[in-house]
């Protein structure tokens, strides 16, 4: 009986150390190359579970026409403004534009979960909940894409609409 669960523990342990030791991750020089992707090294990430406005999307707060898409990628840059960021990749082969999703820290903070907070991006729960509280906190704020009169659609919902071909 005790061999047994022995043998069930290291197994578990293996496990463990396989799944862990699977993680890809990139770290190095960043740079921001869309409102929700950044350059770490020669990898192009896109920030997982989270969703910036598109270049072409058009935003109005009240009547007065808003560069969302601007305003996040300044926003972008501004949380890697150290110039270095590392991300911890998502199983899975690039997409046909050699992108991979990511969880990206800099400065020590969860970049998607920062994008999100501001009110830059939206939580994008297709992927994961990851950042729901974050949004929560930026409705309550009424900032980036949740200010007062903004009319502003998500971005998921606009690329239905447009028609490039995105992610």
């Amino acid at each position: 009986m005790m061999h047994w669960k022995l043998s069930l523990a290291a197994l578990a342990m293996t496990l463990a150390v396989s799944a862990a030791a699977a993680q890809e991750v990139v770290s190095g020089a960043a740079k921001v190359v869309d409102a929700d992707i950044i350059m770490v090294e020669k990898q192009r990430v896109i920030l997982w579970a989270v969703d910036a406005p598109e270049r072409p999307q058009k935003c109005f707060v009240g009547d007065l026409l808003w560069d969302c898409y601007g305003a996040a990628r300044q926003v972008l840059g501004e949380l890697i403004a150290s110039g270095e960021a590392s991300c911890t990749l998502t199983p899975g082969e690039p997409d046909k534009f050699n992108r991979r999703y990511g969880v990206c820290t800099s400065g020590g903070k969860d970049i998607g979960a920062e994008l999100v907070r501001l009110g830059m991006a939206r939580a994008f729960v297709e992927q994961g909940d990851d950042y729901l509280a974050q949004e929560e906190e930026a409705k309550a704020a009424a900032i980036g894409v949740f200010q007062p009169g903004a009319k502003i659609d998500a971005p998921w919902e606009f690329r239905k609409t447009d028609p490039r071909n995105y992610r």
